[in-house]
């Protein structure tokens, strides 16, 4: 991992934490003491907020949004056009597809499935190999256990 110093697309000149084989497409804007593991990809037109750390072998899409203090585990995939909130953790191997929504605070357990157009409320929780299935809406707040499947278009209420 090399500390280098990087003039982001809004002119800004930061320091970023990269590892060895990183892909990073054009636009994107990395924002200060942001880390990127190995091998990791960023898709063009991509924001990686402060503080945030994509983890090695991980994927983010094109024109995705990466929020601040936020950490996408190693062999995560954040699909193109998909928002994290900041302070959110998508764990490894991890799907979160495209169009999708994470938000603030939220926690996706590791191996889960997170549908296209589906939205995780603010501090909600999903547990490890859970499946949300697409165009579902997960509230804030609401706690989606381990090993769990959540039909197309459905909605979970609070915990």
């Amino acid at each position: 991992m090399s500390t280098i110093t990087h003039t982001n697309p809004n002119g800004k000149t930061v320091q970023v934490n990269v590892g060895e084989n990183v892909t990073i497409g054009e636009y994107v804007l990395i924002c200060e003491n942001a880390t990127i593991g190995e091998n990791a990809t960023i898709g063009p037109h991509s924001t990686i907020g402060s503080h945030s750390t994509i983890g090695r072998n991980a994927t983010i899409g094109e024109d995705s949004y990466i929020g601040s203090y936020s950490t996408i585990g190693e062999n995560a995939t954040i699909g193109s056009y998909s928002y994290i909130g900041k302070y959110a953790i998508v764990s490894k191997n991890a799907i979160v597809s495209k169009n999708a929504t994470i938000g603030e605070n939220a926690n996706i357990g590791s191996y889960s499935y997170i549908g296209k157009y589906a939205i995780i409320g603010k501090n909600a929780i999903i547990g490890q190999n859970a499946i949300i299935g697409e165009d579902s809406y997960i509230v804030r707040d609401a706690i989606v256990g381990q090993d769990a499947t959540i039909a197309h278009g459905s909605i979970v209420g609070l915990k």
